[in-house]
Formats: C-alpha cells, sequence, structure tokens
C-alpha cells in the first residue's frame, strides 16, 4: 500500500484576507517529500496589500533567489491541483494539511472565487488540522508566552514550535514557504505520538478555539491573569 501524503500548505493574507502568498510541501509520514510550491499571487496585489506589508523586501529577497515565484492564480490553481492529481494517479492517499487548517482553507478558498471565479480545488480531499492534532496529545508540561489578555498560554504554530523543538529564540517568518517548513516539522512530531488524526471532510467541521481547548485540558480555565501579559504572542 501507497504511503499516505500530507500536503501540508501555508497561505498568507492581506488586510482584506486575500490569499497572496501560498506555499505546500507533500511529505509521508517519514518525511520524504514528494513534491513543493511556493508562490505569490500576482492578481492580489491589483486589489490589496499585504497585511505584513514589512516582510515585503524579504519577498523580492526570495523571489532572487528562486524561493518563490510570481504566478497567476489560475496558474497557481494549476500548479498544486496538478500536484495533488499526480498524488492520487500514484495510489496514494492524500490528506490537506494546515496549522489553523479553517484559516488556510476559508480564504485560500475564497481567493480564488473572487479572481477566477473557481474553487481552488478541482475535487475535494480530506483535511487535517495540525493545530488541533497537536493539541490532542499537548504534552502537560506544555510552556509558552501568554497571550495579551494575560490568561492563557500562546498556541500559535511559532509558540508550538518554540517548545517542541527547545528553541526559544525562533521567531516565525510569517512568509508562507518558511511556515511550511516549521508546520511541517511540528505535523511530523505529532504523527510519532500515534494519536488518532481529526480528520474532517467539509471545512465547517473544523473544531473552532484550539487555543481554549489545549489550555483547558491544561487546566488554564481564563478565570485568573496568570501573569504579564505578552502582546506579541498569538493565541
Amino acid at each position: 500500500m501507497k504511503p499516505t501524503i500530507f500536503v501540508v500548505t501555508d497561505i498568507e493574507t492581506t488586510w482584506k484576507k486575500l490569499a497572496f502568498d501560498v506555499a505546500w510541501l507533500a511529505i509521508d509520514r517519514a518525511g520524504n517529500a514528494y513534491c513543493k510550491g511556493s508562490y505569490l499571487i500576482t492578481n492580489t496585489f491589483k486589489l490589496d496589500v499585504p497585511f505584513y506589508r514589512s516582510k515585503m523586501g524579504h519577498y523580492f529577497e526570495d523571489t532572487y533567489e528562486h524561493l518563490i515565484e510570481p504566478v497567476t492564480m489560475t496558474k497557481l490553481r494549476n500548479l498544486f491541483n496538478a500536484d495533488i492529481q499526480a498524488l492520487l494517479d500514484a495510489g496514494h492517499r492524500v490528506v490537506f494539511c494546515a496549522y489553523n487548517a479553517a484559516f488556510d482553507s476559508r480564504y485560500l478558498g475564497e481567493t480564488c472565487m473572487k479572481l477566477i471565479d473557481k474553487p481552488f480545488l478541482e475535487s475535494p480531499l480530506p483535511m487535517l488540522d495540525i493545530w488541533h492534532y497537536w493539541g490532542l496529545s499537548v504534552p502537560k508540561h506544555y510552556n509558552a508566552p501568554l497571550t495579551a489578555s494575560g490568561k492563557y498560554l500562546s498556541t500559535s504554530a511559532e509558540s508550538v514550535f518554540k517548545f517542541e523543538f527547545d528553541n526559544p529564540g525562533f521567531v516565525e517568518r510569517h512568509i508562507a514557504w518558511s511556515d511550511v517548513l516549521i508546520e511541517r516539522d511540528i505535523l511530523l512530531k505529532v504523527l510519532k505520538r500515534k494519536k488518532p488524526m481529526p480528520i474532517v471532510h467539509r471545512r465547517k467541521d473544523f473544531r473552532p478555539n484550539i487555543w481554549k481547548d489545549v489550555n483547558t485540558s491544561l487546566g488554564i480555565l481564563g478565570d485568573i491573569v496568570l501573569g504579564k501579559p505578552n502582546t506579541y504572542a498569538q493565541l
């Protein structure tokens, strides 16, 4: 039997929640890579500007280094779906994954409909929220910066990566390809814990408020201030 392939995907959005930076990396449970992509959607820049505008200089650098390629939404959609179809034709089960998959799948799909009036995926795929999957096996000694309220531990990809890989100085780049790599590492670590995967087949079935579930499982109920808030930590 061919291994299941996890297509780890990340997007960055504009102020109006339009995807402009999309990357993916298809891997199996052993971390073997099958295909990848990293693209800027040129159509989006005609409508809005990136949320993290300070990152634009990095995009010029990454384009120069051939780490990312500017393409139209039509070409991006064709490339992504061609990779998926090739994996399916080879006999693999293919799972769409992202850290906060509800966000990525929603705004990637909405952007595609807005720009070219087509769904992003040519055919439905089972989906996995890496954030939720990690939360089901969160270590009881998990520690992270506090969120802005001071009442919860951050469960952002950055905070989780710092903890899981004992890398307190790590700073998430918020560029899709770079973020895909840390999401891959988180997924591979959780796969080794052999917990059942919370696979969904409809976006509306993604579990909301993962940050609250994780904190509750650690005995943190949000009823007291735990310490000095960290205004930079995300949920």
